[in-house]
């Protein structure tokens, strides 16, 4: 039998089950990876809105960050709700002394209703500090705004620049932007983007399906896939888990790994 590998989430605790960590390790656990966690924040959520937020010190932080990568051979580490700017430099300094790791910045700044969950001081460290650690950043297209803060350009060529500019992957998510098509398009340094298309599915069950690609993504580095071929394996894998909870008759919710 083969060890699943080690795969370390940074986010939120979802009192719902339906995004943060929560979503992480069924999303991580269907690619045949073991979770860890490490928590930024308690979260009280339902379908409808978040009601409640409470943020970790960043003593807290670093001292779970610690004792995770102190004790497990972790293989791909994704982070996604952060919540300020003391957790984005405390994540930052433990992450500088793991540069070998495969890291995945899922650049959570909004709920999906659009209430800010980080600030203004905690993007500009994200930008200065994250990003480049990163081998991978999932923004949707308000979050690659926010990124670049760019209006004399389109956000694809601010995606390619950013890649450029970092040696990194970014994997500009087109869910928000309407149509019957949902397209994401992978920007790396010096290699044409790659468009991944799908239909969109109606359905009220689509929380936390940025959480979960980013740890479909992770894990999938973690088992050694390349990036292009990662982000392919979790496009595919969360379609079908979309899909398959489309039919149930629950409040809002996630997509249906682990059912």
């Amino acid at each position: 039998m083969q060890t699943p590998p080690f795969v370390l989430t940074i986010g939120g605790s979802d009192s719902s089950g339906c995004a943060g960590v929560q979503m992480d390790n069924r999303a991580i656990e269907a690619f045949g990876g073991h979770p860890l966690n490490v928590l930024s924040a308690i979260t009280v959520q339902t379908p409808a809105s978040v009601i409640s937020v409470d943020l970790l010190t960043a003593e807290q932080l670093v001292c779970q960050l610690n004792g995770v990568l102190d004790h497990f051979p972790v293989a791909a580490i994704k982070s996604g709700m952060l919540g300020s700017a003391r957790l984005v430099g405390a994540l930052a300094s433990v992450l500088e002394k793991h540069s070998q790791i495969p890291y995945v910045l899922d650049p959570v700044c909004k709920t999906s209703s659009g209430k800010a969950i980080l600030d203004p001081e905690g993007i500009r460290l994200m930008r200065e500090r994250l990003i480049q650690r990163a081998q991978l950043i999932t923004p949707n297209l308000g979050e690659m705004k926010i990124l670049t803060e760019r209006s004399n350009t389109t956000l694809e060529a601010a995606a390619q620049q950013l890649a450029e500019a970092h040696d990194c992957a970014v994997l500009l998510k087109g869910g928000h932007g309407g149509g019957g098509t949902c397209v994401d398009r992978l920007f790396q340094a010096n290699v044409e983007p790659v468009a991944f298309s799908a239909k969109r599915i109606e359905s009220r069950h689509t929380r936390g399906t940025g959480c979960a690609l980013s740890a479909l993504i992770a894990t999938r580095l973690a088992h050694g896939d390349a990036m292009e071929a990662a982000v392919s394996a979790a496009k595919r894998a969360l379609f079908l888990s979309i899909e398959k909870r489309q039919s149930l008759n629950w409040p809002g919710s996630g997509p249906a790994f682990g059912v």
